[in-house]
């Protein structure tokens, strides 16, 4: 059922990639989980990712997920949300290399896009509604590109803003309609701004 959802959100936008999250798995192979009680997380993980990748590539589609999963959340020090606790993490050597990572950081502007381009993935920098960070990452990937390898560069695909709101919120936000309301100094349209004015300050 989920490939036949998955092929008619594809047809109907005409699209030739598709974003299946896998972000934020906590519980993954518990043990009291009759299916996979005990099995290896990361094996498992990559299962799931080299099960729908190998769909979407029947039509000549990528597949591209969240990087969190990926990342080992103790080790690095980055925490439990944007990166793994429970050992997904080392699904990086093991799903396929043409899988896209979207690497969110949305408060602080982690260096792990270098860490994905290194395994030999494409990597996008995603921020979501603090500019500062945001603006950071570009120009991170911007340095990321001017001082790598001719087999890295093109691995440094670039920004994608994120917003987690309805359409409507982020347009008003955006153009300003609607009372302003106490404590909204981070937003995903002003950080959408922010990092847009960076990229075209840049200019090629």
């Amino acid at each position: 059922m989920l490939f036949e959802v998955i092929d008619e959100i594809c047809d109907a936008f005409e699209s030739t990639a598709f974003h299946a999250g896998m972000d934020e798995i906590f519980y993954l192979g518990e043990s009291k989980c009759p299916r996979c009680g005990g099995r290896d997380p990361a094996d498992l993980f990559a299962g799931e990712v080299q099960a729908i990748h190998d769909h979407l590539a029947l039509k000549n589609r990528e597949l591209w997920i969240w990087g969190d999963r990926l990342i080992d959340g103790k080790t690095t020090g980055i925490g439990e949300w944007e990166a793994s606790y429970n050992n997904t993490y080392r699904a990086v050597d093991l799903i396929p290399k043409d899988v896209v990572i979207c690497d969110w950081h949305y408060e602080r502007p982690d260096q792990t896009a270098v860490y994905f381009a290194m395994k030999g993935f494409r990597v996008v920098t995603c921020p979501w509604r603090i500019s500062q960070p945001g603006v950071t990452q570009v120009d991170d990937m911007v340095r990321f590109r001017n001082s790598s390898t001719p087999e890295m560069k093109p691995r440094f695909l670039g920004i994608v803003e994120t917003t987690w709101s309805s359409t409507q919120s982020f347009i008003n936000g955006y153009y300003g309609i609607g009372p302003k309301r106490p404590g909204q100094q981070n937003t995903a349209w002003q950080c959408f701004k922010d990092v847009f004015q960076r990229i075209d300050s840049l200019g090629n």
